[in-house]
């Protein structure tokens, strides 16, 4: 997880946002942390170069979660989503679960403090 705020502004276009809680983090499935190697010859599983992410693809479809069932049981009743339009802004606080989407072509920026 990222200990940082964020701003999001969105600038053209239409971008989905996904926000839960960091209490909900063991059912987010992140990768192994750097300091857990594994494989041959010590190697890191892919995708752990960021202990904060998570192996849940959170806009996938229901079926391909059903691998995940503590993340439907979990965080699918508290998560929330929200579109941003052109001059929309969303402030999350640090340690916020996040994923976007882009919904047309878009652009947008991210400011952490």
């Amino acid at each position: 997880m990222i200990h940082a705020q964020s701003t999001k502004v969105q600038v053209v276009g239409y971008k989905t946002v996904w926000l839960a809680p960091p209490s909900i983090s063991p059912s987010m499935h992140p990768y192994p942390s750097r300091s857990t190697k594994t494989g041959e010859n010590n190697q890191l599983p892919k995708g752990s170069e960021l202990g904060n992410t998570s192996q849940v693809d959170v806009f996938s479809d229901v079926d391909q979660l059903q691998t995940f069932p503590t993340f439907i049981r979990d965080v699918v009743p508290i998560s929330k989503s929200v579109t941003l339009g052109p001059g929309d802004v969303l402030f999350f606080p640090p340690g916020w679960w996040h994923a976007m989407k882009s919904e047309t072509t878009s652009f947008s920026l991210s400011i952490w403090f």
